[in-house]
C-alpha cells in the first residue's frame, strides 16, 4: 500500500476525535483514474454485487493529506452509476488510507455502512494520527452520508 512520506510518524490514537470530512462530487481532479493505485485488488473494494465500489486515490500532493475516497454507486432512479468523493477538508485529503482494514456492514433499513481507519495530519501535535472515516451508501436513495463525523483538529 502507498502512503504518504508522513506516515512513517503515524501513530495509532485510540480515543482521538473523528476528523473533519467533506462529500464533493467526483467532477474533480481528485478523481480521476491516474489516482488509483496497486495492488488494486486492495485499493478497489466491491460490495453489492459490484453496484457500490469504494476505491482509493492519491494525488501525491500535498504530502500532508494527498488521498482520498471516491465511491461509485447507483444513482437515486438506478439508471446510471452516480459518484461521491470524500475528501477531509475541501480538496484536502488525508494523510493515508487503511484499505487493508476497510470494515463494512449492511442495514436494509440504511444500507451499506462502511467503516475505513484513515490517518490525519494534527498540527498542534505534529504527527498523523488515526481516526475512523464511517460513512454509508444507502442504493435506495442514490446518497453517501458520513456518519459519526465529530470535529477534529485541521488537516492543513
Amino acid at each position: 500500500m502507498r502512503t504518504a512520506p508522513l506516515c512513517a510518524a503515524l501513530v495509532a490514537c485510540a480515543g482521538t476525535p473523528a476528523l473533519s470530512q467533506a462529500l464533493r462530487d467526483c467532477n474533480t481532479f481528485e478523481a480521476n483514474a491516474r489516482n488509483t493505485y496497486p495492488p488494486y485488488e486492495q485499493t478497489i473494494r466491491s460490495y453489492a454485487n459490484g453496484a457500490i465500489r469504494v476505491i482509493a486515490l492519491d494525488t501525491s500532493e500535498p504530502a500532508c493529506c494527498s488521498f482520498h475516497v471516491m465511491v461509485t454507486h447507483p444513482s437515486a432512479d438506478g439508471l446510471y452509476a452516480d459518484c461521491t468523493l470524500i475528501s477531509a477538508d475541501g480538496s484536502l485529503g488525508f494523510g493515508t488510507l487503511f484499505m487493508d482494514r476497510i470494515g463494512a456492514s449492511y442495514e436494509s433499513a440504511t444500507g451499506l455502512t462502511v467503516t475505513l481507519p484513515v490517518g490525519h495530519w494534527d498540527e498542534a501535535a505534529g504527527r498523523m494520527r488515526e481516526a475512523p472515516l464511517v460513512f454509508t451508501v444507502n442504493q435506495a436513495t442514490g446518497t453517501v452520508t458520513l456518519a459519526g463525523a465529530a470535529p477534529g483538529p485541521a488537516t492543513k
